[in-house]
């Protein structure tokens, strides 16, 4: 849905007098007045295993306006960018890391607010002050962090598509 709203343009071929028409992929707006105002956002959390289009449909009734859950976050890449399920981060990490350097030491950091990354001191760790995080639970982390994300109300979302729309097309 999101590709067939694009421009169409006739790009010359290597082949001499030939053209195909071809879809203006490359074409970026943004709707400032919806991505970044909280107003009209809401956060989620996106369940364990859940795609783009599963939250899409969750929350829209419409799977096929994943797009929109992707540009209110600034997601290009969803492979990269969004969150794995608990068993295909394990899998990554043990790909990464090796069947049991996943649990191996990643870095060390405080135990208090803000926790910092900080080296290893023995002293630090025996009282507490500092705690060690493994490969495992630093991918966790990170992918716990791809969980939170906004949606667009659902009220705004007809609005959203009607301005997005005008605005690829022209």
């Amino acid at each position: 849905m999101l590709f067939s709203m694009y421009p169409k343009l006739q790009v010359t071929t290597i082949t001499p007098g030939a053209s195909t028409i071809v879809t203006d992929i490359f074409r970026r707006i943004t709707i400032n007045r919806f991505s970044k105002n909280l107003v009209f956002l809401q956060t989620i959390t996106v369940p364990d295993g859940f795609t783009v289009e599963q939250v899409a449909d969750k929350y829209y009734k419409r799977p096929d306006y994943h797009w929109v859950i992707l540009m209110v976050n600034d997601i290009v890449d969803v492979r990269k960018e969004w969150p794995l399920s608990n068993s295909d981060l394990v899998s990554f990490a043990k790909k990464k890391y090796g069947e049991t350097g996943m649990y191996e030491t990643h870095h060390y950091r405080t135990t208090s607010e803000p926790k910092l990354i900080v080296d290893l001191d023995g002293a630090a760790l025996a009282n507490g002050d500092i705690e060690e995080v493994s490969n495992i639970q630093h991918e966790e982390e990170l992918n716990d962090a791809k969980r939170e994300i906004n949606i667009l109300e659902p009220k705004y979302l007809t609005e959203f598509v009607t301005n997005y729309m005008a605005l690829i097309g022209s």
